[in-house]
Protein backbone atom coordinates (compact mmCIF):
# COMPACT_ATOMS: atom_id res chain seq x y z
CA UNK A 1 0.00 0.00 0.00
CA UNK A 2 2.80 2.42 0.91
CA UNK A 3 4.58 1.65 -2.35
CA UNK A 4 1.47 2.44 -4.38
CA UNK A 5 0.85 5.61 -2.40
CA UNK A 6 4.40 6.88 -2.88
CA UNK A 7 4.35 5.93 -6.56
CA UNK A 8 1.13 7.88 -7.08
CA UNK A 9 2.42 10.85 -5.09
CA UNK A 10 5.69 11.02 -7.01
CA UNK A 11 3.96 10.61 -10.38
CA UNK A 12 1.44 13.33 -9.56
CA UNK A 13 4.18 15.67 -8.35
CA UNK A 14 6.35 15.12 -11.44
CA UNK A 15 3.38 15.85 -13.71
CA UNK A 16 2.42 18.93 -11.68
CA UNK A 17 5.92 20.38 -12.02
CA UNK A 18 5.96 19.56 -15.72
CA UNK A 19 2.77 21.61 -16.07
CA UNK A 20 4.40 24.44 -14.10
CA UNK A 21 7.39 24.35 -16.45
CA UNK A 22 5.05 24.54 -19.43
CA UNK A 23 3.19 27.42 -17.81
CA UNK A 24 6.49 29.22 -17.26
CA UNK A 25 7.26 28.96 -20.97
CA UNK A 26 3.82 30.30 -21.88
CA UNK A 27 4.20 33.15 -19.37
CA UNK A 28 7.24 34.59 -21.16
CA UNK A 29 5.57 34.63 -24.59
CA UNK A 30 3.99 37.80 -26.00
CA UNK A 31 0.62 38.23 -24.34
CA UNK A 32 1.69 36.02 -21.45
CA UNK A 33 1.84 36.80 -17.75
CA UNK A 34 5.00 38.91 -17.87
CA UNK A 35 3.52 40.93 -20.71
CA UNK A 36 0.05 41.53 -19.25
CA UNK A 37 0.68 41.12 -15.48
CA UNK A 38 -2.75 39.53 -15.33
CA UNK A 39 -3.45 36.99 -12.58
CA UNK A 40 -6.32 35.56 -10.57
CA UNK A 41 -6.11 35.91 -6.76
CA UNK A 42 -2.30 36.09 -6.73
CA UNK A 43 0.60 35.60 -9.19
CA UNK A 44 2.05 32.17 -9.96
CA UNK A 45 -0.93 30.49 -8.31
CA UNK A 46 -0.24 26.95 -9.54
CA UNK A 47 3.39 27.06 -8.45
CA UNK A 48 2.40 28.34 -5.01
CA UNK A 49 -0.25 25.66 -4.53
CA UNK A 50 1.93 22.78 -5.70
CA UNK A 51 4.86 23.90 -3.56
CA UNK A 52 2.70 24.21 -0.44
CA UNK A 53 1.19 20.75 -1.01
CA UNK A 54 4.62 19.20 -1.61
CA UNK A 55 6.02 20.83 1.52
CA UNK A 56 3.15 19.60 3.69
CA UNK A 57 3.31 16.05 2.37
CA UNK A 58 7.07 15.66 2.40
CA UNK A 59 7.59 17.07 5.87
CA UNK A 60 4.90 14.65 7.04
CA UNK A 61 6.61 11.79 5.19
CA UNK A 62 9.91 12.60 6.90
CA UNK A 63 8.39 13.05 10.37
CA UNK A 64 6.53 9.75 10.18
CA UNK A 65 9.52 7.87 8.77
CA UNK A 66 7.67 7.03 5.58
CA UNK A 67 10.74 8.11 3.60
CA UNK A 68 14.33 8.44 4.86
CA UNK A 69 14.70 12.12 3.94
CA UNK A 70 16.95 14.25 6.21
CA UNK A 71 14.48 16.54 7.98
CA UNK A 72 16.94 19.42 8.46
CA UNK A 73 17.75 19.72 4.75
CA UNK A 74 14.08 19.31 3.88
CA UNK A 75 13.00 22.09 6.25
CA UNK A 76 15.73 24.40 4.99
CA UNK A 77 14.76 23.92 1.36
CA UNK A 78 11.04 24.29 1.91
CA UNK A 79 11.46 27.30 4.20
CA UNK A 80 13.38 29.09 1.45
CA UNK A 81 10.75 28.20 -1.13
CA UNK A 82 7.80 29.10 1.07
CA UNK A 83 9.27 32.57 1.60
CA UNK A 84 8.95 33.05 -2.16
CA UNK A 85 5.62 31.33 -2.73
CA UNK A 86 3.58 32.12 0.39
CA UNK A 87 5.62 35.01 1.75
CA UNK A 88 5.78 36.96 -1.51
CA UNK A 89 3.58 35.63 -4.33
CA UNK A 90 0.60 35.06 -2.03
CA UNK A 91 1.18 37.62 0.73
CA UNK A 92 2.63 40.47 -1.37
CA UNK A 93 1.09 39.89 -4.83
CA UNK A 94 1.87 43.44 -5.98
CA UNK A 95 5.62 42.95 -5.42
CA UNK A 96 7.82 43.71 -8.41
CA UNK A 97 9.57 40.44 -7.66
CA UNK A 98 6.52 38.54 -8.88
CA UNK A 99 6.75 40.29 -12.25
CA UNK A 100 10.50 40.09 -12.79
CA UNK A 101 10.81 38.10 -16.00
CA UNK A 102 14.44 37.16 -15.46
CA UNK A 103 14.33 36.43 -11.74
CA UNK A 104 11.02 34.61 -11.44
CA UNK A 105 11.44 32.75 -14.71
CA UNK A 106 14.90 31.54 -13.66
CA UNK A 107 13.47 30.51 -10.30
CA UNK A 108 10.54 28.67 -11.89
CA UNK A 109 12.76 26.83 -14.36
CA UNK A 110 15.28 25.86 -11.67
CA UNK A 111 12.58 24.54 -9.35
CA UNK A 112 10.55 22.82 -12.07
CA UNK A 113 13.41 20.96 -13.73
CA UNK A 114 14.81 19.96 -10.33
CA UNK A 115 11.47 18.58 -9.19
CA UNK A 116 10.63 16.83 -12.46
CA UNK A 117 13.93 14.97 -12.22
CA UNK A 118 13.60 14.29 -8.49
CA UNK A 119 10.04 12.98 -8.53
CA UNK A 120 10.65 10.95 -11.69
CA UNK A 121 13.66 9.41 -9.98
CA UNK A 122 11.64 8.51 -6.89
CA UNK A 123 8.84 7.10 -9.05
CA UNK A 124 11.29 4.92 -10.97
CA UNK A 125 12.83 3.79 -7.70
CA UNK A 126 9.42 2.68 -6.46
CA UNK A 127 9.08 0.58 -9.60
CA UNK A 128 12.38 -1.12 -8.80
CA UNK A 129 14.44 0.15 -11.73
CA UNK A 130 16.07 3.56 -12.17
CA UNK A 131 17.42 4.31 -15.67
CA UNK A 132 21.09 5.22 -15.58
CA UNK A 133 20.47 8.53 -17.34
CA UNK A 134 17.85 9.50 -14.77
CA UNK A 135 20.17 8.63 -11.90
CA UNK A 136 22.91 10.73 -13.47
CA UNK A 137 20.51 13.67 -13.81
CA UNK A 138 19.35 13.25 -10.21
CA UNK A 139 22.89 13.68 -8.94
CA UNK A 140 24.27 16.07 -11.56
CA UNK A 141 21.62 18.56 -12.68
CA UNK A 142 21.74 20.30 -9.30
CA UNK A 143 25.25 21.54 -10.11
CA UNK A 144 23.68 24.09 -12.46
CA UNK A 145 20.13 24.32 -11.11
CA UNK A 146 20.96 25.06 -7.46
CA UNK A 147 23.15 28.11 -8.24
CA UNK A 148 20.44 29.35 -10.61
CA UNK A 149 17.98 29.14 -7.75
CA UNK A 150 20.25 30.79 -5.20
CA UNK A 151 20.73 33.78 -7.52
CA UNK A 152 17.10 34.19 -8.56
CA UNK A 153 15.40 33.60 -5.20
CA UNK A 154 17.15 36.40 -3.24
CA UNK A 155 16.63 38.61 -6.30
CA UNK A 156 12.87 38.14 -5.99
CA UNK A 157 13.10 38.85 -2.26
CA UNK A 158 15.18 41.99 -2.87
CA UNK A 159 12.64 43.34 -5.36
CA UNK A 160 9.93 42.85 -2.72
CA UNK A 161 11.54 44.92 0.03
CA UNK A 162 10.06 48.19 -1.28
CA UNK A 163 6.57 46.74 -0.81
CA UNK A 164 6.83 45.74 2.84
CA UNK A 165 7.74 47.46 6.09
CA UNK A 166 8.39 46.92 9.77
CA UNK A 167 9.08 43.43 11.03
CA UNK A 168 8.31 41.79 7.72
CA UNK A 169 10.86 43.97 5.93
CA UNK A 170 13.60 42.82 8.29
CA UNK A 171 12.40 39.22 8.15
CA UNK A 172 12.74 39.18 4.36
CA UNK A 173 16.01 41.09 4.44
CA UNK A 174 17.52 38.61 6.89
CA UNK A 175 16.10 35.69 4.93
CA UNK A 176 17.70 37.06 1.77
CA UNK A 177 21.15 36.85 3.34
CA UNK A 178 20.51 33.43 4.85
CA UNK A 179 20.17 32.00 1.35
CA UNK A 180 23.96 31.92 1.08
CA UNK A 181 24.79 29.63 4.05
CA UNK A 182 21.66 27.61 3.32
CA UNK A 183 22.80 27.13 -0.26
CA UNK A 184 26.21 25.84 0.78
CA UNK A 185 24.63 23.35 3.19
CA UNK A 186 22.28 21.94 0.55
CA UNK A 187 24.91 22.08 -2.18
CA UNK A 188 27.41 20.26 -0.01
CA UNK A 189 24.84 17.62 0.88
CA UNK A 190 24.05 16.97 -2.79
CA UNK A 191 27.73 16.66 -3.67
CA UNK A 192 28.08 14.04 -0.94
CA UNK A 193 25.14 12.20 -2.45
CA UNK A 194 26.70 12.52 -5.89
CA UNK A 195 29.98 11.02 -4.73
CA UNK A 196 28.08 8.25 -3.02
CA UNK A 197 25.98 7.22 -6.00
CA UNK A 198 28.05 8.29 -9.00
CA UNK A 199 31.55 8.22 -7.57
CA UNK A 200 32.29 4.68 -8.71
CA UNK A 201 31.23 3.11 -12.02
CA UNK A 202 30.62 -0.14 -10.18
CA UNK A 203 28.30 1.51 -7.67
CA UNK A 204 24.81 0.48 -8.72
CA UNK A 205 23.02 1.42 -5.56
CA UNK A 206 20.31 4.11 -5.79
CA UNK A 207 18.93 6.40 -3.16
Amino acid sequence: MIKWYLSAYNAFSAIAWLVILGTTVVDVLPGGFYDTHHYVDYPHKLLVQVQVVNAAFEITHALTGLVPSPLSSLLLQFFARLIITVGISWYVPESAGNFSLLAYTALSVAWSVTEIIRYSFYFAKQQGSVPQALQWLRYSAFIVLYPLGVVSEPWVVYKTLDYVSGFYYWFLALGMFLYIPGFFQLYGYMFKQRRRYLGSPSHKKTQ
